[in-house]
């Protein structure tokens, strides 16, 4: 394993999970504190961000290697 991992805001990568993780915590916090919504909707919200995060890096990757 000669690719290490740079653990900045230089790297793609770690911008683009800022991007879609941070707004979704404020608004999953935001669910809890200030509305009635029923409880599962901002346990599962994460979901969508992490699966487009996922989805957004392979084809990342598989531009990369080209």
């Amino acid at each position: 394993m000669n690719e290490r991992f740079e653990l900045s805001f230089k790297n793609k990568i770690v911008k683009m999970w800022f991007i879609l993780m941070i707004p979704t915590a404020i608004v999953q916090l935001f669910l809890i504190l200030f509305t009635d919504v029923a409880e599962i909707i901002p346990v599962v919200l994460p979901i969508v961000p992490l699966l487009l995060f996922f989805i957004w890096l392979y084809f990342y990757k598989r531009d990369q290697k080209k």
